[in-house]
């Protein structure tokens, strides 16, 4: 049986596909969600990965650990599993690993150890608008030092522009600028010819959002914070953290908003906020121009031409009515990014990774000319994905991905004995850790 595995990584959470032989991708569900927050918990043995682990954390349990992206800045950081002592930029491979110890368990009925999966198993990484550069080779180097060879970083940006092409949003005269919101940053990505790298990228803090968004977030917690005065909570943690929660809400908006909401305490809590007192609140909000001075800016420095710019909205935060029309009255060619777009580019991402293209339904293409869409020659491969093992194949059309970069550190040992499988992620009873991967020759 041939599987790929694809692992989504942002700061906050990783997210876990997968397809097995020729069948379409599915999510990885682990305990009712293919998401699994970045927390994590060892003490001796014992290892937990997400849910469970941010509840201890959020204890202050001494043997609990998040903020990764942060804890790892520090080198003389460690945690100890096995009796043995390891930085912590190692947890995010142990965690990852024990999901892929689930998949072979749960998925493909084996119980063989991950040990001998690691070599030819297909693996691959698609990192987050939030993940920066030096941060993706760290990544892919704790999984190629370990022995996962059949590795590469899948390029999104090239698969969506590839569908948002067939659908004829976008044409090789365009412009491209992508926003994309995430956990309240607001991300720009400038394309002169998305066939291409982009020109340039910027993020701003706080404008990541419709700011009906983080306005609602605000109120919400105002009201947490005044029906439960005993509480002590980082208010701009917590506002950040129920963002998407709040999309959720405007898009169903009615005169009372009410519910209840679950912090990162893992507690969920009951609120009430006026549709009215939110409009008001509103009537002051005033930081659009900050948004379109960025845009501006971008142009400008590249001298590209607002008329034959597209702006692509990506991501819930933003994909919204509201900061759709905010852009429209300043920007002629201003498009949300659909889920029907989303699906057919994870659809496209597989077939790169399986060596096969997915051409859209004929009644869905539209006459575009270029030399990078899959119209009617499928046999082309798509260069979504390059392996991290080999250099880069550069591509007639769209950039090839970047190649992993290897580390200098090495893996931990592999343990003398097997621990038992399948790993079960249990709040109650902490399931062992996969096996520790060989020592890197």
């Amino acid at each position: 049986m041939t599987f790929r595995l694809l692992v989504k990584i942002s700061r906050r959470l990783v997210s876990f596909w997968y397809q097995a032989n020729s069948n379409a991708y599915a999510p990885l569900i682990i305990k009712d969600s293919n998401e699994v927050l970045l927390y994590f918990y060892v003490n001796g043995n014992d290892f937990i990965f997400g849910n469970a682990a941010r509840d201890m954390f959020n204890q202050h349990h001494p043997n609990a650990y998040g903020d990764y992206f942060e804890i790892i800045k520090d080198p003389a950081k460690h945690f100890t599993i096995y009796g043995n002592k390891k930085p912590v930029k190692q947890l995010f491979y142990y965690g990852v690993e024990q999901c892929l110890s689930f998949f072979i368990n749960t998925v493909l009925y084996k119980n063989d150890s991950i040990e001998s999966y690691r070599q030819h198993l297909s693996l691959h990484f698609l990192f987050d608008v939030d993940i920066e550069d030096k941060e993706k080779a760290l990544i892919e180097s704790l999984f190629i030092d370990a022995g996962y060879f059949s590795t590469s970083r899948v390029n999104y940006d090239a698969a969506l522009f590839e569908v948002l092409a067939g659908w004829g949003v976008i044409t090789p005269r365009n412009h491209v600028l992508l926003l994309n919101g995430l956990n309240g940053t607001l991300y720009f990505k400038l394309y002169e010819n998305f066939q291409q790298g982009p020109v340039s990228a910027l993020s701003m803090d706080g404008q990541g959002a419709d700011p009906r968004v983080k306005l609602l977030a605000e109120m919400i917690i105002e009201y947490i914070i005044a029906q439960q005065s005993f509480l002590s909570i980082d208010i701009e943690k917590e506002t950040g953290a129920i963002l998407p929660f709040c999309t959720d809400q405007l898009n169903q908006l009615s005169p009372v908003i009410k519910g209840e909401v679950e912090l990162t305490d893992g507690h969920k809590y009951w609120f009430q906020v006026k549709e009215r007192t939110l409009n008001e609140r509103l009537q002051f909000y005033s930081n659009d121009q900050v948004v379109y001075n960025n845009i501006d800016g971008l142009l400008e420095e590249n001298k590209l031409n607002v008329d034959n710019t597209v702006v692509l909205l990506v991501g819930e935060e933003i994909s919204t009515s509201y900061f759709l029309n905010k852009l429209l009255k300043k920007y002629p060619r201003v498009k949300k990014v659909e889920p029907v777009w989303l699906k057919d580019t994870m659809e496209l991402v597989f077939a790169g990774l399986s060596k096969k293209v997915v051409v859209p339904p004929a009644s869905a293409r539209v006459s575009v000319t270029t030399s990078h869409l899959p119209v009617s020659d499928s046999s082309s491969p798509l260069p979504v994905s390059v392996p991290s093992s080999s250099p880069p194949v550069p591509a007639p059309s769209l950039p090839p991905a970047v190649p992993a970069a290897s580390s200098s550190s090495p893996a931990p040992p592999l343990p003398a004995a097997k621990p038992p499988l399948p790993p079960v992620m249990n709040k109650n009873k902490p399931p062992l850790p996969p096996p520790l991967p060989p020592s890197k020759k």
